[in-house]
């Protein structure tokens, strides 16, 4: 079954919205038959301003309903796992078990210098680290979990709603998707990960689940995917142009990576990452504006459901 999710404006592309606009955009995505709302994680940023993740979701999750709650990427590294672990817990409970981690080893140097945390052993604290969470959710056992992370002799309650909270691992380096396998309940491909690059590395991910014991299938292949909608493609690419570099560090090809235009012509981008795997397909737009939120919601999404009700299972 295909799925589809929305960021939340928790990133100022035109300034951060007001609490008021926020509650408003996460209803509208309910309403709209959006499975899941969708946040950035970001401590410092020198171009943007960016709402803390959690909070954020915490503050969407008391008046919404049914609508799923995710993080892409949730930099747990940057996090004490006992605070995190704890968190998501009280999310899970709070919101009725409508969580999805989407986590990282992601950051910038100057984050993680900011959180008093090294970069060197980034890999390792974040294996270690889902375990941690894992076993403070009653979810799997302290045993050989870390050298750092001490067992918990008081239990951490409330304990999360789900039997299992989703943990999707992102990232698009070889060694991610054994860390996918092995670790996650999924893989959040990033916006920077082509269709080309996504099917080649959700066919890694279910070698490496093969090869461990573990039933590929029960592992969800998601990716996120900014968005503009215009009249014409140039006049979309121009606004995604002006608008994504402010946030990346890097050159960012809004061409190739990108969906943008006329709906139909998002939809037939749409169609080929769907076509390449994807399951959970994330947008992201880059304007708080409602208008563009009900332009997917309308013109683009029925056309996708349409394609992809009979042909993916």
């Amino acid at each position: 079954m295909i799925r589809f999710g929305i960021y939340l404006p928790n990133v100022g592309w035109e300034g951060l919205p007001t609490p008021s606009e926020l509650v408003e955009f996460a209803l509208a995505a309910e309403q709209m038959g959006f499975d899941s709302v969708w946040v950035e994680d970001r401590f410092l940023h020198s171009g943007l301003g960016v709402l803390e993740a959690l909070s954020t979701l915490t503050f969407v999750a008391a008046r919404t309903e049914k609508i799923r709650l995710g993080t892409s990427i949730l930099l747990v590294n940057l996090r004490n796992p006992l605070l995190v672990a704890k968190m998501l817990s009280t999310l899970d409970y709070l919101s009725g078990g409508r969580v999805v981690v989407g986590a990282s080893l992601g950051g910038s140097p100057q984050e993680y210098s900011a959180a008093g945390v090294t970069m060197k052993t980034r890999v390792t604290r974040f294996a270690e680290t889902l375990r941690a969470m894992r076993a403070f959710w009653g979810q799997g056992s302290f045993q050989g979990v870390s050298r750092f992370f001490q067992p918990a002799d008081l239990p951490m309650e409330p304990k999360p709603v789900q039997s299992r909270i989703p943990v999707w691992i992102g990232g698009k380096a070889e060694p991610v998707f054994k860390r996918v396998a092995t670790l996650g309940d999924g893989w959040l491909a990033s916006s920077s990960t082509s269709a080309e690059e996504f099917a080649h590395g959700w066919a890694k991910v279910r070698e490496h689940a093969a090869a461990a014991g573990k039933d590929p299938d029960t592992l969800v292949p998601a990716k996120f995917c900014y968005i503009h909608i215009e009249s014409t493609a140039e006049k979309a690419l121009q606004v995604l142009r002006e608008r994504l570099p402010r946030y990346y560090a890097f050159p960012y090809d809004a061409a190739r990576l990108t969906l943008y235009g006329p709906p139909s012509h998002c939809a037939e981008h749409a169609q080929t990452l769907l076509g390449a795997g994807v399951r959970t397909l994330i947008l992201s737009l880059v304007t708080n504006d409602l208008s563009q939120l009900e332009r997917v919601a309308h013109e683009v999404l029925p056309e996708l459901r349409r394609t992809n009700s009979s042909s993916i299972p």
